[in-house]
């Protein structure tokens, strides 16, 4: 009985011993996960005040990266990951000019899948080897952004190759969720059928709109209970955010904020509440925002199931089959936390369907906290638009210290390589050569020299970096130059001061722009001009060819009539009760307004100035609002009603001068 025992005992041992042989000698597997308009320093980890205990048991047990550039926007990150290339040197959308990293995973044995957002691949279809892009599974939707509860908005749904609408989704559908559960399926998959897998989980969460379940938007937003985190606004919480990074050590303890520009509206001059529609009120932003760290605690919660498969995939309690050590699991955000824009209705709740006009979205001054302590948000080419935290944990293949800081630069072109190297894979000698490069001596703590070059691409902005110099303009503005090594967040221009190297960097721009075709598109690489824009002047109302004062302008001189121009003749029949308003900001005062008619000395024209526009205060932060259709302008042979200009993407706002 005894030796039957013994022998037991011994097949047992045995076993376990073969499976992690097994385990040690198998490919690791790879898992990226991607957070969608996350924000530097969201997460806790990197000083958020949104507690994330799941990214941080990853961060604990692995590895930060806190030098971690992104594309400024979700398309070209996205491309940028799967084709190892910036955006227009792969070709754009579908990067006809690259190969898909998970064909050439598949190649060498691994299970493919991508769950979630794609945005990047409009031709992806599973089914057809010339259109799967290497992707053995597919579950999600192609487009730029959905309804978390409803799947609505820009949106084509697909599932394996079969396209579907959004109402045959579950009826408890909720994407963070669902997208979780077609992960894990596939990553089971791939388990049972003993090959390792790279999971692409491609997540929209915490995206506009801010769609939350009750219970994760609570934690945050429950006054009843006395819970309202952000009742103190911006300012203040970015403040207890830069403290608390210099205390992890995220950020040098000499760091300064960034700089705020007129687009960021001050919170102490809000109103708690307004009876004006248009106005921002500091209760309705504090559950705005909480919507936003409520998409975040629910995006922790999924990525804490994935974990948890991971290390138990038969959910039995018995890790003998975790594959967690074998896993290399990546945690980044596709680009820089977003400003958004657009008016919700302020009866509306961020769980329900009621009432919700266009859905919650974030502001200025929330983009600003969540890319603390760095300057402007996704789409710009300053750091706030292509800085990304970055956590990884692999217990087998991590030498360096566990909850560490690295500070190397690393770059979003740089995962590519780094996966062919972890999967033994080669890149075909024809085609066009990968930008990135590995950084598996990084993380054996062996000898690593960073490529310390990036160039960031996207119409509304453009930047290079070449070591620890960057160039960087926002629009039509003037290149900017600075020193990243003595000045992170971007607050002292030297391009007036350090004339050689502004012309090195500026022929380095243009020698990356003549190489990748793209030197004379006026979009992609619009021609800099001698006026430094503000940030949103460019999101002139449709209808509006120009305004005077600018939007979002400062140093308003104080006798200044405020004139617009229009595309085409206009008109004011039938706009009766509608006008055009002037506010000091923050304040629900009506200091002027306009309710023209036909009789209207403009009627007809193309221009107003409106000469009764009243003498402004000096150093004075203005908001000009008006109703829409309190004017219409011609345009294709149609009369159209001029939009109302919105919070916070299209907001009117200027500052006087001193």
């Amino acid at each position: 009985m005894h030796s039957k025992i013994h022998y037991l005992y011994i097949l047992f041992f045995i076993n376990c011993y073969s499976q992690n042989i097994n385990c040690q000698n198998k490919k690791p597997n790879i898992v990226l996960i991607v957070a969608d308009d996350l924000g530097y320093s969201d997460i806790s980890c990197f000083g958020g005040e949104i507690p994330t205990p799941k990214i941080d048991q990853l961060a604990e047990n692995g590895v930060r990266f806190n030098k971690f550039y992104v594309s400024p926007m979700c398309v070209t990150s996205r491309v940028a990951l799967l084709s190892g290339m910036e955006f227009i040197a792969a070709g754009k959308n579908n990067f006809p000019n690259g190969i898909s990293i998970a064909k050439l995973l598949r190649e060498q044995g691994y299970a493919t899948s991508i769950v979630g957002k794609n945005h990047g691949m409009p031709g992806l279809k599973i089914g057809n080897p010339n259109t799967d892009f290497g992707f053995d599974h597919f579950y999600g939707f192609i487009g730029g952004q959905i309804n978390s509860f409803t799947g609505q908005g820009d949106a084509q749904w697909q599932n394996d190759g079969k396209t579907f609408p959004n109402t045959e989704l579950p009826k408890d559908f909720y994407a963070t969720k669902d997208f979780t559960n077609y992960a894990i399926k596939y990553m089971k998959e791939a388990i049972n059928s003993d090959k390792p897998f790279f999971s692409f989980v491609a997540y929209n969460a915490p995206h506009s709109p801010l769609d939350a379940p009750e219970k994760n938007v609570r934690k945050f937003y429950d006054p009843k209970n006395g819970v309202n985190i952000y009742k103190e606004g911006w300012d203040k919480l970015r403040n207890d955010r830069l403290e608390r990074m210099k205390k992890m050590g995220i950020i040098d303890k000499e760091v300064n904020l960034s700089e705020q520009g007129v687009e960021i509206p001050e919170w102490d001059l809000l109103p708690e509440n307004s009876n004006n529609s248009w106005d921002l009120q500091k209760d309705f932003e504090a559950l705005s925002r909480s919507a936003y760290a409520g998409m975040v605690d629910n995006l922790d919660e999924n990525i804490g199931r994935i974990i948890s498969f991971i290390e138990d995939p038969n959910q039995d309690g018995n890790k003998t089959d975790s594959q967690l050590d074998n896993t290399i699991i990546i945690f980044i955000s596709d680009n820089g936390g977003c400003y958004a824009g657009l008016h919700t209705n302020r009866t509306a709740l961020p769980w329900s369907q009621e009432n919700r006009g266009t859905g919650f979205t974030t502001n200025y001054g929330w983009a600003t906290l969540s890319n603390t302590p760095f300057r402007y948000y996704k789409h710009a080419s300053h750091e706030g638009g292509i800085r990304s935290p970055m956590v990884m944990h692999w217990p087998n293949g991590l030498k360096l210290k566990k909850n560490s800081i690295n500070s190397e630069m690393l770059r979003l072109w740089d995962l590519y390589p780094t996966f062919l190297e972890l999967a033994g894979a080669k890149y075909p000698d024809d085609k066009k050569a990968l930008m990135g490069k590995s950084f598996i001596s990084l993380l054996k703590n062996e000898k690593f020299e960073p490529e310390e070059f990036f160039v960031s691409t996207f119409y509304r902005s453009k930047g290079i970096i070449k070591d620890h110099w960057k160039l960087v303009s926002y629009y039509d503005s003037p290149f900017e130059l600075y020193n990243l090594k003595e000045d992170p967040t971007e607050l002292n221009n030297l391009a007036g001061s350090n004339s050689i190297k502004l012309s090195e960097l500026v022929n380095t721009w243009n020698t990356y722009t003549k190489k990748h075709g793209f030197e004379n598109d006026k979009e992609w690489n619009m021609a800099t001009g001698k006026i430094k824009r503000d940030w949103g002047y460019d999101k002139i109302c449709d209808g509006l060819t120009k305004t005077v004062p600018k939007y979002m302008s400062a140093n308003v001189a104080i006798n200044q009539k405020l004139t617009l121009v229009f595309k085409d003749k206009i008109s004011f029949s039938n706009t009766q009760g509608k006008s055009i308003r002037l506010q000091k900001y923050g304040d629900p005062k009506i200091i002027w307004s306009k309710d023209l008619d036909q009789n209207s000395e403009f009627e007809g024209k193309k221009e107003i100035v409106f000469q009764d526009f009243p003498i402004l205060e000096p150093n004075s932060h203005y908001y000009i609002t008006w109703d829409v259709g309190w004017v219409k302008y011609f345009e294709n042979g149609k009369w159209k009603p001029l939009n109302p200009v919105r919070e916070s993407a299209y907001a009117y706002r200027f500052k006087t001068e001193k």
